[in-house]
């Protein structure tokens, strides 16, 4: 059987890489913009805000999609099936997050960026607001996915953290903290709830402190303890 030997300076990296993701993910979500712009004297700030945050959301998912290889890898030994099963869901959720982002980085501008009366703006309002899943429903392969894939996906990885017991269950139980919080949200309407999804951030930003601190405590550990060897 072989073994693989993963250098401790990836974990390190890997977990810099969650922290950093999971802060800009926090910050993106907790200046989130209203899907359209309310009037035309509001476009100029809407586009900015919009095109600012959703930048800031594409690269705070593609560095949490980095940072995971490490945190499984880091619990490889005692992961099981449906542990593993979490990563392809997290994936394709944070991957289909991102490619929406394009919509409004690249789209917002072109479509709005030339409107000048209230008329013009309700067509462009209403043509985002609903789509135009009727005439091309493969839409929903892209859309329909997200919520359910990260919310099974950190379901799956909080139980399987736990379950592994390599890393310590903070971050785990506080990742089932926020998938209720989540839920509540759907049905309560209240601000707290309403930038529940800032919540997933700040858990990913906990699981990349604990890979990046378990790694550097046990080499510290490993170093204790070869010195009493040689002592």
């Amino acid at each position: 059987m072989t073994t693989l030997t993963v250098p401790r300076g990836y974990y390190r990296f890997c977990g810099i890489l969650l922290m950093l993701g999971g802060l800009m993910g926090a910050a993106g979500q907790l200046m989130h913009a209203p899907d359209t712009p309310e009037s035309v004297a509001a476009i100029p700030e809407f586009l900015n805000l919009a095109v600012n945050m959703h930048v800031l959301l594409a690269w705070a998912s593609t560095l949490i999609l980095l940072g995971l290889s490490g945190l499984y890898l880091r619990q490889a030994a005692g992961l099981r099936f449906w542990g593993w099963l979490s990563l392809p869901l997290l994936f394709i959720g944070l991957m289909l997050e991102i490619f929406h982002g394009p919509v409004q980085i690249l789209g917002y501008p072109i479509m709005y960026g030339n409107i000048q009366d209230e008329a013009a703006l309700k067509i462009v309002n209403d043509g985002i607001s609903h789509m135009a899943i009727d005439r091309f429903p493969l839409q929903l392969a892209v859309t329909a996915p997200i919520l359910p894939c990260i919310l099974l996906g950190f379901l799956l990885l909080a139980f399987s953290t736990l379950k592994a017991r390599i890393l310590p269950k903070g971050p785990a139980i506080f990742n089932l903290v926020v998938l209720v919080i989540l839920i509540l949200g759907m049905f309560i309407k209240a601000h707290f709830f309403e930038v529940s999804f800032s919540y997933i951030h700040l858990a990913i930003v906990y699981y990349g402190f604990t890979l990046f601190s378990s790694v550097s405590s046990s080499a510290a550990t490993g170093q204790r303890a070869a010195a009493r060897t040689t002592a």
